[in-house]
């Protein structure tokens, strides 16, 4: 029988040694997801899908989308460390429990999702898919009904996380920003590699469990070894799936760390607080820069802006600063999203104008003064950008702002996606 006191004890502990996992989401802004501000906008607008539920939910209470779905996505971490914990619990014992929880919250393949991907879809994968080590060994009806709803869950989210490219072999052991100095920014590689803690501890218990039958009861040997073809089966699946790989790999880091865990009953000194401690530090520690992604601090509105061409460039918002009268300096504050590559370096073009239209002060050139020309913009990333306009002191009193891109080579104007060719910029 498992304590209560004790149990409640080691929740309170794994709760404080997730907190590095989602305490990035309680910064201003959004991390520099390579879907930029198209998650957070979907909480707002578009289709409803099961993984935004949550955040509709927030949003629909009074909090803004970004911070709906932010405080979604700590949810939802919060949610897989406590099925892990119970379900593991429940098999090997509270220790083991937590390790799990942490083996798989800091594997790089979660924390890529978490930060790099920025699909709701994953995390909350992440919670259904935590169901499978409810499944195993005694199968009651309570362990029946947790997968009764982890199941529906996991099959919903499944097919709705990002789309990726192929997955090369290598990526299972190497996590590519386990190598950048600082932080994780959208060029980083995903990072598909379950963790080298994880696997190690994995192949340590395969290891010991082939080489020493007698060490562990028939009952568990035979659970070990369904952990073991169930995640080797979701790592083949997961090279076949294509643009679907990152589904396949998070669900695959449940059995491992079941499998992985299972240390702390081959190895009773494991669980001595010193080495236990020294074990739950080690998935932490791994996970290196990944638990200090880039953030982008970006306003998110209801809708976008605006979006030009065909679905090239959105504005994700624009305000106005400043005074607009005669004399005065006006800042037009923008924030820009790549939908997908651009092929050109379209100028920005911003026109003060009077109510015959005629133009009496403007900005034309480059984003950034000229150092992020929109062809080095990578699809998803967000580049917030800033203009002054110093209106002449003879200027009418009734004046209005207008914006939109242009091709400095032959002067046409990008259309806008709702039509015509610039925006009305107000206060």
């Amino acid at each position: 029988m498992h304590s209560r006191r004790t149990t409640i004890g080691y929740l309170i502990l794994l709760m404080l040694l997730t907190i590095p996992v989602w305490a990035p989401l309680t910064r201003p802004g959004l991390p520099a997801w390579r879907a930029g501000a198209l998650p957070a906008l979907a909480v707002s607008a578009g289709p409803l899908e099961a993984a935004l539920l949550p955040a509709r939910l927030l949003h629909a209470a009074g909090l803004g989308a970004a911070a709906a779905l932010k405080l979604s996505l700590i949810l939802g971490v919060l949610l897989a460390a406590l099925s892990l914990f119970f379900g593991i619990r429940r098999l090997w014992g509270e220790r083991a429990g937590v390790l799990a929880a942490l083996l798989a919250l800091y594997s790089p393949v979660f924390l890529s999702a978490l930060y790099i991907e920025g699909a709701a879809a994953s995390v909350w994968l992440m919670v259904g898919a935590s169901s499978v080590v409810w499944n195993a060994g005694d199968r009651s009806w309570k362990e029946f009904l947790i997968v009764a709803i982890g199941l529906p869950l996991t099959i919903v989210t499944l097919f709705k996380t990002t789309p990726q490219p192929p997955l090369a072999f290598f990526r299972l052991f190497e996590a590519p920003w386990h190598w950048q100095i600082q932080t994780v920014d959208p060029r980083t590689p995903f990072a598909w590699s379950p963790g080298l803690a994880l696997l190690i501890m994995s192949i340590i218990t395969i290891w010991r469990l082939g080489g020493h039958r007698s060490l562990a009861a028939k009952k568990e040997r035979r659970l070990i070894w369904e952990f073991l073809l169930a995640a080797l089966l979701l790592v083949g699946v997961a090279f076949l799936a294509g643009e679907y790989q990152t589904a396949f790999l998070l669900i695959s880091v449940m059995p491992l760390a079941a499998m992985a865990v299972y240390l702390l009953r081959l190895f009773p000194d494991l669980q001595k607080p010193a080495l236990w401690a020294a074990l739950l530090l080690t998935p932490i520690l791994g996970a290196g820069p990944g638990l200090s992604p880039q953030f982008v601090d970006v306003a998110i509105p209801e809708h976008p802006a605006a979006i030009f061409g065909d679905q090239q460039i959105m504005l994700i918002n624009i305000g106005l600063d400043g005074e607009l009268a005669p004399g005065q300096t006006i800042t037009v504050n923008a924030a820009w999203q790549a939908l997908q590559p651009i092929d050109f370096d379209y100028n920005i073009f911003i026109h003060v104008v009077d109510d015959l239209g005629n133009t009496v002060a403007q900005f034309d050139g480059q984003p950034q003064g000229g150092d992020r020309p929109m062809t080095s913009w990578l699809p998803g990333e967000i580049i917030p950008d800033a203009y002054a306009i110093t209106l002449p002191a003879d200027a009418p009193a009734s004046l209005h702002v207008q914006m939109g891109l242009y091709n400095w080579q032959t002067l046409k104007r990008l259309p806008l996606a709702a039509g015509g060719d610039s925006l009305t910029i107000g206060h």
